[in-house]
């Protein structure tokens, strides 16, 4: 069997769509990625790969297919489709189009690929189909968010870029696979972790996807991180430091997304805080460990992007993406409440949905590495809070306009069947895990329901609802904290930008007029040196010459000094005094010295 990779199906995809409008292109988009869909479930082990040689000894592998990719790119495939059916609901502008479809090919384009080459050459073009879904949108601050995006991107392409030229010039292949350790390593993992939005250069991601549109959204919280989440595996050998890592992502973004008031930044804290779990299930290192990070992004790809649907659905109606602006939802919008329990209940990893079978395997397979385990738990507690805000505050809290039935309605059909087709995915996963954990490729099995499961899961939901019922400003709207590690990036900006236009220059200035003045005496004494220097003798003399010379003296020996200073350089001395005589006789023993050493 010849496989097809299914990245150039999207891309074919786009190539046809400026062809088409309206209702056409939305039929054309869908058709591309059903195929997509079946290219992708087609494809196995048994593939052979596709293999282009570049230069003498380097070769690029365009497919490639073994249980890891087979699960990314299955996952990737089916939550493309979801996205195109869930923007059927209107006439999205071209670029937008041309984008999400880039961005699902970009997505493939990197889980099938053999090489490193291959990799970084739809790594960027997933950066730059994710700008130009931030564009598109044309809302209020988009463009600073794109650039922003651009700037942290080739900053990561960069490093990516350096870490596989370094690691093709010492090992000669460009072959995924583990690195050896050195220059080439550390660039990698920078380049990788930019998308993955590691600590502290994850800023772009709050601050880019609340700025597309409640389609772009969707689609920007699938693929930018997971693709880096997907490399991080295939890459492997990374050590306790990338685990600890993931904990740190995970506690982080879970205490920043339950600061926010804008749901779509608390929902981008809560992509880093769940990345932060599969990056420590790949650090890890074990079989168990890799296993569980892959289910977690499978899992994680469902239920936030489920919950980026419901914000969008949410959005769409009401006009507002603010928590403090919303509430009692659920009276006239069930099916959008109905998606967001789902989705938020997964996130918080409530037995019976696919939340809960990822990240205990996380947890469990992080118990290896001191310390870790605590950390994801605390992280999920502040999970199970921030879930339970998002659903209070923006459904069942009491609004005003509920009882008069003013809420808007549920939004149209295709953003329901989107919703509905992710909600069943989440709840089977959930109760059937093995419909996930049989494609892992370490085949790690899962027991959600087993009593150690259970009751760690209930231990977290009690601390949650203990914290809740104690601290009742976590029940309450709050207008939101939008400060980041960034706000340090400013502060240290500015700090250079003040440097450089004070300090720095008056410390150019100074050195310029100290050169100059160095300049200025050289020639002063360059006309004459001879006089110029018993008129520097003359001078260091002077004070003695007044103390011990006398009157007489000294006023004769400064009429001298003045004479020569007036006449200088054209006054002419006898240059055979005794000062010169030292002089000569200095030089003479210091040009023997020279040559008695050669």
């Amino acid at each position: 069997m010849i496989g097809l990779p299914p990245a150039f199906i999207y891309l074919l995809g786009i190539l046809f769509l400026p062809f088409f409008a309206g209702r056409a292109r939305k039929a054309w988009t869908l058709f591309a990625g059903v195929v997509g869909v079946v290219l992708a479930l087609g494809l196995s082990p048994s593939v052979p790969e596709i293999v282009i040689r570049v230069l003498p000894g380097i070769d690029t592998v365009l497919l490639t297919v073994d249980p890891m990719r087979e699960v990314a790119g299955g996952i990737f495939a089916i939550s493309g489709l979801i996205v195109l059916v869930y923007a059927v609901y209107r006439d999205l502008p071209l670029v937008e189009t041309i984008g999400i479809l880039a961005s699902i090919a970009a997505a493939m384009g990197v889980v099938y690929a053999g090489d490193f080459i291959t990799v970084f050459v739809f790594w960027e073009a997933l950066a730059l189909a994710s700008i130009a879904i931030i564009w598109s949108s044309r809302s209020p601050g988009s463009s600073a968010a794109g650039y922003r995006y651009i700037l942290y991107h080739i900053f990561g392409g960069a490093c990516l870029l350096s870490g596989i030229v370094y690691t093709l010039v010492s090992t000669g292949s460009a072959a995924i696979g583990p690195v050896a350790d050195g220059p080439g390593l550390l660039f990698i993992l920078v380049g990788i972790g930019m998308n993955a939005a590691f600590i502290p250069i994850h800023t772009w991601l709050p601050d880019a996807y609340p700025k597309a549109s409640v389609v772009g959204s969707v689609a920007l919280s699938i693929f930018t991180t997971k693709a880096a989440v997907f490399l991080l595996a295939g890459v492997g050998g990374w050590g306790v430091a990338v685990a600890y890592m993931g904990g740190a992502m995970a506690l982080y973004g879970a205490v920043f997304a339950l600061m926010q008031d804008d749901l779509r930044r608390l929902l981008g804290y809560s992509i880093i805080s769940q990345v932060g779990y599969m990056v420590a299930g790949i650090g890890v290192g074990s079989v168990a460990g890799v296993d569980a990070g892959l289910a977690h992004m499978v899992n994680d790809i469902l239920f936030k992007s489920l919950l980026f649907m419901a914000a969008g659905a949410v959005i769409l109606r009401t006009g507002s993406h603010r928590l403090s602006e919303m509430g009692g939802l659920w009276r006239t919008m069930p099916l959008t409440t109905l998606s967001c329990i789902i989705g938020g209940l997964a996130l918080a990893g409530l037995p019976g949905l696919n939340g809960a079978v990822s990240k205990g395997m996380v947890i469990e397979a992080a118990g290896s590495v001191p310390y870790l385990a605590p950390i994801l738990m605390v992280a999920a507690v502040i999970t199970v809070i921030y879930v339970f805000r998002i659903l209070y505050l923006g459904f069942f809290r009491p609004a005003e306009g509920t009882r008069e039935g003013l809420l808007p309605k549920d939004p149209p059909v295709p953003m329901l069947l989107a919703m509905g087709a992710t909600s069943l995915l989440c709840v089977a996963i959930g109760l059937f895990p093995h419909l996930l954990t049989d494609f892992l490729p370490g085949g790690t099995p899962a027991h959600p329901f087993a009593a150690s499961y259970l009751l760690e899961s209930a231990g977290i939901f009690a601390v949650a609802g203990v914290l809740l019922a104690l601290a009742r400003p976590l029940r309450r709207s709050w207008d939101g904290f939008e400060n980041d590690i960034d706000a340090l990036y400013i502060r240290a900006g500015r700090a250079v930008v003040w440097f450089s236009s004070h300090p720095l220059v008056e410390v150019t200035d100074a050195i310029g007029r100290g050169i100059g003045r160095v300049v200025a005496c050289f020639q002063y004494v360059s006309a004459n040196p001879g006089v110029a220097i018993q008129i520097a003798w003359r001078k260091l003399a002077l004070p003695f010459v007044r103390i011990f010379g006398g009157r007489e003296r000294s006023a004769a020996y400064e009429k001298e000094l003045a004479f020569l200073r007036d006449n200088y350089p054209e006054v002419q001395t006898n240059i055979w005094g005794g000062g010169y005589g030292i002089i000569f006789i200095c030089i003479v023993a210091f040009l023997y010295f020279l040559f008695s050493l050669t």
